[in-house]
């Protein structure tokens, strides 16, 4: 017997499913429109599926002044900004919050289902960023014609409740997992700050077996490059404090075929690219055993009274990238010379007590790193899925069935 093709959905285009709106953004000279209690989103906040905070609020007269309201159950698109070449941002909205003018908001109608129409702009993410250009000014682009025009696949309202339930399954664990990261991370915090208080305090000097030092003077810079060009990971540092795989960050392959002047950096060393520490771009190497990146990154490990542990908790304090700030120079565009860290104090403890640290901290950052790897695992797999399920590729019954 031949076997049925399984019943394909009907496409639409996104318009007429949908209201698409522009935010926009208060004028900041007017503090009076700003630090009430409406969240205000960006494409900075856009890093979660999810949203109902961001750390910048509007008030009610820099709402009316300024940006519009996203109703919960609609979605929030990043359609400008440098991000586009490498990821569309898309959340969905859970508490009703304001948005600039990167971002549109797009505002289901009674035909489908606000989470059905998230998941659906998932399925599409390869697709529009295909549809990726560039502004004047060198940053990415969504045109609104093509969001308008953007085929979305429809199905009946039970069947939608049907997709919905299941795909939610994945993003559940994810957030649950999340929430757990968040909390190991709290802890691991709030232990280092109760061993070592403000590592930069100098009155701690005072304290037997505890000395103050700079950082410039605590490490050795490495300018080991990779001369026989062994096939080694090429890495960039983002603005998050990570590292991540060059694939990873940019659509297409930005490095030289020839990687031979490319910084080696290995595990527990530090990185960073001058031109970008002031936002962010510093991180200490965890994710891979040894990598290479740009000639014009500054690579850098610590020296032996210091462990790698109490140095990667005292770069993750606020105090430390303020400091880049502060002593960053340049006027268009700002960089952080390897010399400047000789302004950054720093008080060594004791070597039993920084083990003593690493000892709490290993069992707890493995714990940390095992949930980010079922997370990813977890994203791919509903991200394989959904195209298949929004398609009636695959019915919604065999993934109920699997699930």
């Amino acid at each position: 017997m031949e076997r049925m093709k399984p019943k394909m959905n009907n496409c639409v285009p996104l318009i007429s499913l949908s209201k698409i709106i522009s935010g926009g953004t208060p004028s900041k000279r007017i503090p009076e429109y700003w630090n009430g209690d409406i969240p205000w989103i960006s494409a900075k906040t856009m890093k979660v599926d999810r949203v109902s905070t961001s750390d910048l609020f509007i008030s009610e007269e820099g709402l009316c002044a300024g940006s519009k309201l996203a109703p919960i159950g609609s979605i929030l698109i990043l359609t400008r900004g440098s991000e586009l070449f490498n990821r569309i941002p898309i959340c969905y909205v859970e508490k009703e919050v304001a948005f600039n003018q990167d971002v549109k908001c797009i505002i289901p109608n009674e035909s489908v289902v606000g989470e059905f129409l998230y998941y659906a702009l998932l399925s599409k993410k390869t697709e529009l960023l295909n549809k990726i250009g560039v502004t004047g000014i060198g940053a990415g682009k969504l045109d609104t014609d093509d969001l308008k025009n953007l085929k979305i696949p429809i199905c009946s309202k039970g069947k939608q409740l049907q997709l919905i339930k299941f795909i939610r399954q994945f993003d559940i664990k994810i957030s649950c997992n999340t929430d757990e990261i968040e909390t190991m991370n709290a802890l691991l915090f709030s232990i280092y700050t109760e061993l070592f208080k403000e590592p930069e305090d100098i009155t701690k000097a005072t304290i037997p077996g505890w000395r103050l030092s700079n950082v410039f003077h605590e490490v050795i810079e490495n300018c080991n490059k990779n001369r026989d060009e062994k096939p080694l990971p090429v890495l960039s540092v983002v603005k998050e404090g990570e590292f991540k795989a060059s694939e990873e960050v940019f659509t297409k392959q930005v490095y030289s075929k020839s990687t031979k002047n490319y910084k080696m950096v290995c595990r527990n060393q530090v990185a960073y690219n001058p031109a970008r520490a002031n936002i962010g771009s510093i991180a200490m190497l965890k994710e891979f055993d040894i990598g290479l990146v740009s000639p014009v990154y500054t690579v850098f490990k610590v020296k032996e009274d210091i462990t790698p542990t109490y140095f990667y908790y005292y770069m993750k304090q606020p105090m430390f990238l303020e400091m880049i700030k502060h002593h960053a120079i340049g006027t268009t565009r700002q960089n952080f010379p390897f010399e400047a860290f000789k302004m950054f104090p720093i008080v060594v403890p004791p070597m039993e007590l920084q083990l003593k640290f690493e000892e709490i901290a290993k069992p707890i950052e493995q714990k940390i790193a095992k949930l980010k790897e079922e997370n990813e695992v977890l994203a791919e797999i509903r991200d394989t899925l959904l195209p298949k399920l929004m398609s009636g590729e695959l019915p919604v019954e065999v993934g109920e069935a699997n699930g």
